[in-house]
């Protein structure tokens, strides 16, 4: 047996895996599932990094997959309907929190009604400037089943939340799992990948360990407020940006997120034989 160490990504791998791990378990995601994932992923990774189009005995060389694999996920079409409206419930919900038209004079979002009145624009009027590709009643049943949006006085609609916080557990909320956590894991990678010289993304965190729980909540409370008010303030900004370029014919692309952990979990306990 080789006593050379392993690649640093190779041994920060497991630790990488395991929060995605415990996700898996608790929806009832497999190894088979799981597997055939990873197979689409090294494929896309592959095709995104080549300078031209790959053949499949190419892809199966730098990926290790088998070419029968490569030409069956190649063929493999990707439908997902809760991802897009979990996009646009919080497309709409962005839009509502910021734009002029949709304020009421304190700054707050207005209540609105289904088709508009004479306070201004209703509802309606908000999905399509928003230009989601989807009808405003499936976005505002989505909106109301994650209880975002309310019912108010003679079936006016009054905004609940300014974030579009899914239910747990729901599809929606593995959507927004999903779209999170990749753009960040997208980020960290750039960084990882980066020529030295190369700009790199802001990445930043703080951690502290032996910390009392008042402390910790006094950490959460401060860091949630603060990130709020950031993510607010970006999503005005942004909102406004791309409301003066909407006819430029753009395509660039901006993400920005925010994770605050109070309490980390204490490692689980080995497996023995003993739990056999």
């Amino acid at each position: 047996m080789s006593n050379e160490p392993k690649p640093p990504l190779e041994a920060a791998l497991s630790a990488l895996l395991v929060p995605l791990a415990q996700a898996m378990v608790a929806h009832g995601v497999t190894l088979g599932t799981a597997t055939e994932a990873l197979k689409q992923a090294l494929l896309t990774a592959a095709e995104q990094t080549a300078d031209e189009k790959l053949s499949d005995s190419r892809a199966s060389l730098l990926t290790g997959l088998h070419r029968k694999d490569v030409k069956r996920l190649r063929n493999t079409g990707d439908d997902a309907p809760k991802k897009r409206s979990s996009n646009a419930a919080a497309l709409v919900i962005s839009y509502w929190s910021t734009a002029p038209e949709f304020l009421d004079e304190t700054g707050a979002p207005r209540v609105l009604s289904r088709k508009g009145d004479e306070t201004g624009p209703g509802f309606d009027d908000l999905v399509r400037r928003t230009r989601v590709d989807m009808a405003p009643g499936t976005v505002l049943e989505t909106l109301i089943d994650q209880m975002s949006v309310e019912h108010g006085e003679k079936g006016q609609l009054r905004l609940v939340s300014q974030a579009f916080l899914p239910t747990a557990g729901s599809a929606e909320q593995v959507a927004a799992y999903e779209a999170t956590l990749s753009a960040h894991l997208e980020a960290a990678t750039q960084n990882l990948l980066a020529e030295p010289d190369a700009p790199r993304n802001f990445d930043r965190a703080v951690r502290y360990s032996h910390l009392s729980p008042e402390s910790i909540d006094e950490l959460r409370q401060l860091s949630s407020e603060r990130a709020q008010s950031l993510l607010q303030e970006v999503n005005t900004l942004a909102r406004g940006l791309q409301e003066k370029e909407s006819d430029g014919g753009h395509s660039g692309r901006f993400a920005m997120g925010v994770f605050v952990l109070p309490a980390p979990q204490q490692p689980q306990g080995k497996f023995t034989e003993e739990d056999e």
